[in-house]
């Protein structure tokens, strides 16, 4: 799988949250949250 698809994957993903209701605050912030708590997970030590 290239960025390419990958992109494409999220765009779709972002536009069915957009069309359930979700807001695009909503979405940056549950991104951004669950980013930094991967980050944690995978720190390397």
């Amino acid at each position: 799988m290239d960025k390419r698809e990958l992109d494409l994957e999220w765009i779709e993903l972002v536009k069915q949250a957009l069309d359930a209701g979700i807001s695009k605050k909503d979405i940056r912030e549950y991104l951004q949250s669950h980013s930094q708590k991967a980050a944690n997970e995978y720190k390397i030590v």
